[in-house]
Parts: C-alpha cells; structure tokens; sequence
C-alpha cells in the first residue's frame, strides 16, 4: 500500500515533470501525501565560497525559488503536498528521508539512455541506495493508470522474493505484465528456462494477466528497446541488490545495456542482500 510519496526536487523542468507525475501517480492509487523536498549544499550554492552569501540569505532565496516553482504546478484535488528545504548532500539526505516514505519519484534527464545519462548523480545514487522503491521519471513522461508494464526477467528479479514485492505493487494497477527476457546469444535451453521462469508459477496465482516473452538481440539494450518501441508500455520494472549493485553497474553487462524509451518511466525495487 503506497500512503506517501518523496519527490526530491531541482527547480527544473525535469523536476516539473516529475512532480506532476508523482500527485496524478498519488491521485490514482488514494496516496494522500506528496512531500517535496529541495535540498542544497552551501558551500556549492556560489561559484565562489569565499563570497557566499549568508546563509540566511541563501535559505532565504531557496525558499523563493521553492514557493514560485510550487505555485507553477496547480496542485490536486484529495492530494496534500507539503514542501521542505534540507541542508546537506543532496544523495544523502533524500535517502535519509526515504526510510519515512513508501514510494520515491523524482526526474531523471536524458532522450534515449535514462540511466547512463544520469549515473553518478544524485537520481543514480538515489536509485540504488533508497530504503523505498525509486520512480524515475524521463522529462517527457505523462502519468496514465498502468495497464501493460514490462518487468525485465532474469534470475534475481524472478526470485520468490521480487515476483511477491512486484505483484504487491501492481496490485495497485492490475495491469498486464509483460515478463521480457533477452536473448543476447543463442537463446535460453529448455532446462534454463524452466528455472528461470520457476518462480512465477511457484507463487500465489497471479490475479494479474501476464505473458513472457524471449527476444533475441545483440544485446540487452538492444532488446529492450525494441520491445518498449513495439509495444504499449507505460512502466518498466527493474529489481536490483540494494547494497553493492550501484557501485558495480558497470561490471554488469545485463544492467550497462539496459535504457528506456525516453517516454517510459522505471521502477526500481531493491532486494536486500
């Protein structure tokens, strides 16, 4: 059950977006509360340290730039938004806030690679160490109910685990499930396949359709994307290992390929190790 919602913010035109998604997203599934959070490290508030203003000025100025950017957004009708200013590292803080909320959603940038684009950022680093699930949303997304969502499959996002912390989530939709697997090379023997797709049938029945489907690519990347191309796909689903999996994203091929369709937001859920 999602109750509350952080979206941090940048008083960009990604942020915007990613607010407007998040309190249509809050709307729709009863979240009554939408907290957005801004947060700024002084010493990289000026070009200059040494002349930085004070920081009564400085918090002064933010909270201007908070007030006009939330005045920009018409809030929704049966959704409370409440604001904050935190000082400190950005990464830190909202992952700080995020042990107190149910659901993350915050923008991300890039037209065709989500996650390359913004790796080493405050949205990667929020993505792999948040105590929640992470929604990130590309600029030129625009939140409609869910009814066909892609979950990426392969070993650890069809543990028992992911498939019953996935199914609770779209519980909120029912929408149908497009279970993706890539084919990079000669494709999946009977046996691998078979245990790869054990743990959809060893759960509960499913009250949601769901197909799976394999694809043959050159690459996962590759894949995906053709997929997200050719089918109506309003979210794709990534699980990944809550500690250790961001610094080693790029020692993983599976997860250095993966992109979204610049329309097509991701949910990332974190499986503790």
């Amino acid at each position: 059950m999602i109750k509350s919602i952080l979206v941090p913010i940048d008083f960009s035109s990604g942020s915007a977006a990613a607010l407007r998604y998040a309190e249509e997203f809050a709307a729709t599934v009863n979240a009554g509360n939408v907290k957005v959070v801004h947060v700024f490290t002084p010493q990289t508030a000026s070009g200059d340290a040494v002349v930085m203003p004070p920081m009564g000025e400085l918090m002064e100025q933010r909270d201007t730039a908070m007030v006009k950017f939330l005045a920009g957004i018409p809030s929704i009708e049966g959704v409370t938004r409440t604001s904050e200013l935190l000082l400190g590292f950005a990464a830190d803080k909202i992952i700080k806030q995020s042990e107190d909320f149910d659901l993350i959603i915050m923008g991300a940038t890039g037209e065709t690679d989500l996650l390359e684009e913004v790796f080493g950022s405050v949205s990667s680093a929020v993505a792999g160490r948040a105590e929640c699930p992470v929604l990130l949303v590309p600029g030129k997304a625009k939140f409609r109910p869910f009814d066909h969502i892609l979950y990426a499959s392969n070993s650890l996002s069809l543990s028992r685990r992911a498939v019953l912390e996935f199914m609770d989530f779209n519980d909120l939709f029912n929408a149908r499930v497009h279970f993706v697997h890539v084919n990079d090379e000669e494709g999946l023997h009977e046996g691998q396949r078979e245990r790869l797709f054990a743990p959809l049938f060893n759960n509960p029945e499913p009250e949601f359709a769901f197909e799976i489907k394999e694809v043959t690519a050159e690459s996962v990347q590759d894949g995906l994307i053709d997929y997200l191309k050719t089918h109506k796909i309003e979210l794709a689903v990534m699980v990944t290992k809550q500690r250790g999996f961001w610094s080693k994203l790029f020692h993983r091929s599976e997860v250095r390929q993966m992109v979204l369709h610049p329309e097509t937001p991701m949910l990332i859920l974190h499986l503790e190790e």
